[in-house]
């Protein structure tokens, strides 16, 4: 094995000499702490060049500096999105959207709207329905048939550890009553007859996968663009890509595609890309040849799971769900060959990325953080627990003795609030999404969305951590706050989406704050989240602009209106 890589990043320079931009007249939050009155932010070569007020950076401006009067907004470091699927988000803007369907009757129109939109014996793809929200039942395949009669239909969950498959996309994936179950995968069969109901889990799924056709390089292309620029129009400046759920193969397409885009100059994000664990090796070879990247597109994360999904009903517990004495979820890898892999990852110095939602997940994840950290003193590993959802109370006192990353989701505690309740019982409840513990207990917290089973929302993942309330399906309305113990303050909040995401990708040196140096990678708020009322925050911290390394990358239609050379 190599040497380790090393992943860190010397202090920038600090430009000098005339800004390119001033933006003035606003409330600055640079995230690095900042002085009362603060209202100007000075740009130059797609860095910050100072930070001060209106006054004070006066001097900075020359001929050709471009003047934007901020008008009382609120500017701050962009949003980095710690989790996302970006290919598969990409492709699913073209998909059937199912979020919200809060009744059988609702999913079968969209599909049937879908299929009237999309002509001919192709595939319909999309997903993102939560049972949930229509009372717990299931779909089946004969929903699907009904939609697009004779035509293969395939939706994931939301949390894309289930899916819904209809009778021609079974039979196409010669998936019958005689199908047995794959490894580390379940299908759902009909306690009458034994046929399969069209409900496939964890990799059950790659049955129906592995005969969908695959995207062409330029669906990837358009799925990508497509991707960024949704992500962009959201604040977000930074994502880091954890590829497709179970194939490698898609995620080393997409990091090509990615490159291949960056190369081109059709990037106005900056990525960081995983490809799964097993693939560890490889990825050094990768990097020993090609190295790890540059300031726009960057690799050296690889990505494992340990568990699967709650509403899935297969998060690896301690005990068994409420209702359900026989089940405790499901392990998803072979844990020694996963063990194998990650100790092979962070020897050569690359990040491992696991994921991991049930408190039995989490205890075996954190007790391999811990030995990993030993077993390479005085090195950085950042080993990253993805979702981190459920903690056992063994688990809290490990938090900071790991050394690791909690990347997490705060919207899916919206989602998944009264599923926890049902599923898991109070006490369990009391450690679920439990950001107030894991800052208390010296955890590093890195917000990210988990699109597509989530959306792409900073600004709703900020008032889910620190509101903690959740929604009411039948009113589409905010409801109660669930475990408020759990809530964190704004500041917090701001960080973890921040900063805190930046060091989830060694990329603090660089990003996830605006001081002098770093790179000017900023958006502008159409209203002062301090100052607004945090159940306002969704309808008035809109996003007018997003600035990627000094370029205005986002604007809404008027924001330069008043900007002057």
């Amino acid at each position: 094995m190599s040497a380790p890589f090393d992943r860190r990043h010397s202090p920038p320079p600090s430009p000098t000499g005339p800004a390119d931009w001033i933006l003035s007249g606003g409330r600055i939050w640079t995230g690095a702490g900042e002085p009362p009155g603060t209202d100007a932010i000075a740009l130059k070569a797609g860095r910050v060049l100072a930070v001060g007020t209106t006054d004070e950076l006066e001097g900075l401006q020359g001929p050709e500096t471009a003047v934007l009067p901020l008008e009382g907004r609120f500017l701050m470091p962009g949003f980095v999105d710690a989790h996302v699927h970006l290919q598969a988000g990409g492709l699913h803007l073209f998909g059937v959207d199912l979020r919200g369907a809060d009744s059988p009757e609702a999913l079968i129109g969209r599909v049937a709207d879908r299929a009237r939109l999309t002509p001919g014996r192709g595939w319909i793809l999309g997903g993102d329905w939560d049972h949930d929200l229509w009372g717990g039942q299931l779909p089946r395949r004969e929903w699907l048939d009904r939609a697009a009669p004779d035509r293969p239909v395939f939706l994931h969950r939301t949390d894309l550890h289930m899916a819904v498959a209809s009778s021609r996309a079974l039979e196409l994936a010669g998936i019958s009553r005689h199908t047995p179950d794959p490894e580390n995968g379940w299908i759902d069969r009909d306690p009458g007859t034994g046929e399969p109901t069209g409900i496939l889990r964890e990799r059950s799924m790659e049955l129906v996968s592995r005969v969908l056709p695959p995207p062409s390089r330029e669906d990837r292309r358009a799925a990508l663009r497509a991707a960024v620029l949704h992500a962009l129009e959201r604040g977000v400046t930074q994502l880091h890509d954890m590829g497709a759920l179970h194939s490698a193969e898609q995620s080393w397409e997409s990091l090509h595609t990615l490159r291949e885009l960056s190369r081109e100059g059709l990037l106005p994000i900056r990525v960081a890309a995983a490809v799964p664990v097993s693939d560890q090796a490889e990825l050094v070879r990768f990097i020993e040849e090609e190295g790890q990247g540059d300031a726009r597109i960057s690799w050296g994360m690889v990505k494992g799971f340990v568990d699967g999904s709650l509403g899935s009903s297969t998060a690896w517990m301690q005990d068994p769900y409420i209702g359900e004495p026989e089940n405790t979820g499901h392990i998803i890898s072979d844990l020694d060959q996963l063990s194998h892999d990650l100790r092979a990852a962070a020897r050569a110095g690359l990040q491992p990325c696991v994921h991991a939602i049930g408190d039995r997940a989490n205890d075996w994840m954190l007790a391999l953080a811990r030995e990993m950290r030993e077993e390479n003193p005085g090195r950085d590993l950042r080993v990253r627990i993805e979702h981190a959802q459920h903690l056992s109370r063994e688990a809290l006192d490990r938090i900071e003795e790991s050394g690791a990353v909690f990347s997490v989701q705060p919207l899916h505690l919206v989602d998944d609030g009264r599923a926890v309740d049902r599923s898991l019982g109070p006490d369990r409840a009391s450690r679920s999404f439990a950001y107030r513990t894991l800052l208390d207990r010296g955890g590093m917290l890195a917000f990210g969305s988990d699109w597509t089973v989530a959306p792409i929302d900073p600004v709703g993942a900020v008032q889910a951590a620190v509101t903690r309330r959740l929604w009411q399906p039948a009113e589409w309305e905010w409801g109660e706050s669930w475990i408020p113990e759990q809530r964190i303050t704004l500041e917090e909040a701001l960080r973890a989406h921040t900063l805190g995401g930046a060091k989830a990708g060694f990329l603090e040196q660089e990003t996830g704050t605006l001081e002098p140096g770093k790179r000017a990678d900023l958006v502008v708020l159409a209203a002062d989240p301090f100052e607004v009322h945090p159940e306002e925050w969704r309808e008035r911290l809109k996003v007018d602009m997003t600035f990627v390394d000094g370029a205005l990358v986002h604007q809404v239609h008027d924001v330069t209106l008043g900007m002057s050379p």
